[in-house]
């Protein structure tokens, strides 16, 4: 059986210390006002009878993604182990798959014009290494691995009691005890299929990139040619 990757946040465990949120930062260059996961906090009860949950968030990497099917250029994709990521070579900027993404999981990197979001630190995966999140979480509460391994952590971790599913993706919480499902994001349900912009739109997106990047570097030849050519002449 292929390869489904997914995550599991135990909620009884988590102190809110941000560690994740940090290393994610550095280990994948997340610019200053962004996020690919942080935590959320939520406070309930009434004083003197006061509680306080942390709740961490990130992209759920959903079955039939939104975020996939709304992007004109085929540069969001999820991957046949379930990843959903943004290939940085297609992607123009234009925010269609940050407006449809059901849980706002992506942003725009303004420096660079380019979408990013969670992609379970798939350059570590692909070493065989857990996302950095995984790592450096202090209280131990993330589990990530092969959802269709039965042998593996993560298969039988979800099987324990008080673990939930939001609903159509790869993601998974386990839950303390009276915890208010009303904070944990939404089960996952996806708008009609755009099979307009996947058989038709997407391919002509990549056609018309690649024309602009033709175009641009023609530009530049024709530029540094006319340069060349002013350099060159003589003046008596």
């Amino acid at each position: 059986m292929a390869t489904r990757y997914g995550m599991l946040i135990d909620l009884r465990k988590c102190v809110g210390c941000e560690a994740c949120t940090v290393a994610c930062k550095a280990e994948n260059g997340v610019p200053l006002g962004h996020f690919r996961t942080r935590v959320e906090t939520h406070e309930t009860g009434t004083f003197p009878k006061v509680s306080m949950t942390f709740l961490p968030v990130l992209c759920n990497h959903c079955d039939a993604p939104d975020c996939v099917n709304v992007c004109p250029t085929g540069a969001s994709i999820k991957r046949e182990d379930g990843i959903v990521m943004v290939d940085r070579e297609y992607c123009i900027g234009c925010t269609y798959c940050v407006t449809a993404c059901t849980y706002g999981a992506r942003y725009l990197d303004e420096e660079k014009k380019v979408v990013d979001k969670c992609n379970f630190c798939v350059h570590r995966v692909e070493q065989g290494v857990v996302p950095s999140c995984v790592n450096t979480c202090v209280a131990d509460c993330r589990s990530f691995g092969d959802l269709n391994d039965p042998a593996s952590a993560i298969s039988k971790a979800i099987k324990q009691p008080g673990v939930v599913q939001v609903g159509n993706t790869s993601m998974y919480y386990r839950l303390p005890e009276n915890f208010d499902r009303s904070m944990l994001p939404a089960d996952y349900v996806g708008a009609a299929p755009l099979g307009v912009w996947q058989n038709l739109l997407q391919p002509a997106g990549k056609v018309l990139l690649g024309g602009v990047v033709l175009a641009t570097a023609a530009s530049l030849v024709a530029n540094t040619v006319k340069k060349d050519g002013k350099e060159g002449e003589s003046h008596d």
